[in-house]
C-alpha cells in the first residue's frame, strides 16, 4: 500500500498514510442522512466537503457507515474517539464550522471490523444510540 495524497479545497495537501480513517460529520442538509451519505459515496462528483475529496479517489473504499441522530454531535463524537485512541488526522478537515476542532477526519489502525467494534463501544459507553451500515446495503437500498 502506497500512502494517499490529495488536496481538500482550501486545505494544504495532504498525505495520509495506508490505515483506516473514520469522519465524524453531520450529514445534515436537503434529503437527509441516505441522500448525503449516497452522494458521499459516489466516485464521480463535484468536490463540496472535504470528505468529498478524499472519498473520490480510486484507492479509498468506505466499509461502514455508523449512524447516530446526535444533532450537532461532531465535536462531542470526535472527542469520545479521541479518549479511545483514535488520533485527530488533519487540521480543519471537516470541521470548518467548529473551529475550536482540530479535525473531524481520525485514524485508528486496528482494520475496519475492529474499528467499528471501537466505535460501537464509545458509543453504548457514552450512552448514545447509533446504527451500522454496511455501504453495498445503502447503496441498492435507494435503487428500489
Amino acid at each position: 500500500m502506497r500512502d494517499t495524497w490529495f488536496k481538500p479545497g482550501s486545505l494544504p495537501r495532504v498525505r495520509l498514510p495506508p490505515g483506516c480513517y473514520v469522519y465524524v460529520g453531520s450529514a445534515m442538509g436537503p434529503g437527509g442522512f441516505e441522500k448525503r451519505v449516497l452522494r458521499h459515496l459516489r466516485k464521480r462528483k463535484k468536490a463540496r466537503w472535504h470528505i468529498d475529496y478524499l472519498t473520490r479517489l480510486r484507492s479509498v473504499e468506505v466499509k461502514s457507515i455508523i449512524y447516530t441522530p446526535l444533532r450537532h454531535g461532531e465535536s462531542r463524537l470526535t472527542c469520545m474517539l479521541s479518549s479511545l485512541g483514535f488520533v485527530k488526522m488533519v487540521k480543519g478537515f471537516g470541521a470548518t464550522d467548529s473551529p475550536s476542532d482540530f479535525s473531524h477526519l481520525l485514524s485508528y489502525n486496528e482494520g475496519s471490523r475492529k474499528t467499528v467494534e471501537r466505535i460501537a463501544y464509545g458509543m453504548r459507553r457514552s450512552g448514545l444510540r447509533f446504527r451500522v451500515f454496511n455501504p453495498e446495503a445503502l447503496i441498492s437500498s435507494s435503487e428500489c
